[in-house]
């Protein structure tokens, strides 16, 4: 819709390979296939609803194939032992296009983080600091 491309799209860098080595260390048993977020970005949203409406128009686009998705904002997920109270929509996707399959990028998966305001604000103030030691803690 028209109100979901109001949302905004918090610019991240590519993961560090300090990063990326020490989650294939302590998560994926040195498994790279397993790393999908090496490449990933954040769109920030106002409510529910422009979530709602902008992962619709993602699942609408023919450029891409979501491969997983995973809804941290469902009720049933443990926000505050899995992730100190952090909520998204996590998105594995690849890019589909034949521009895409001409350089070989159609098999590369990166992530989208569909991300409420008020989550956002806490994330990238104070939050992130304090979910790196939680998840230090946890060996992750």
């Amino acid at each position: 819709s028209e109100e979901a491309a109001e949302a905004a799209v918090a610019w991240a860098s590519v993961k560090s390979s300090e990063r990326a080595i020490e989650k294939l260390v302590r998560c994926y048993d040195g498994k790279v296939c397993r790393l999908l977020d090496v490449c990933r970005q954040s769109i920030l949203f106002e409510s529910c609803l422009l979530l709602a409406d902008g992962l619709d128009a993602i699942a609408q686009d023919p450029d891409v194939e979501i491969l997983a998705a995973h809804n941290r904002l469902n009720p049933d997920y443990d926000a505050n032992r899995f992730s100190l109270g952090y909520r998204d929509v996590k998105l594995n996707m690849r890019l589909t296009t034949a521009a895409s399959r001409r350089l070989g990028l159609d098999y590369h998966v990166f992530e989208v983080q569909m991300v409420l305001n008020e989550f956002a604000a806490v994330k990238f103030e104070r939050g992130h600091k304090r979910y790196v030691a939680f998840r230090n803690a946890r060996g992750q």
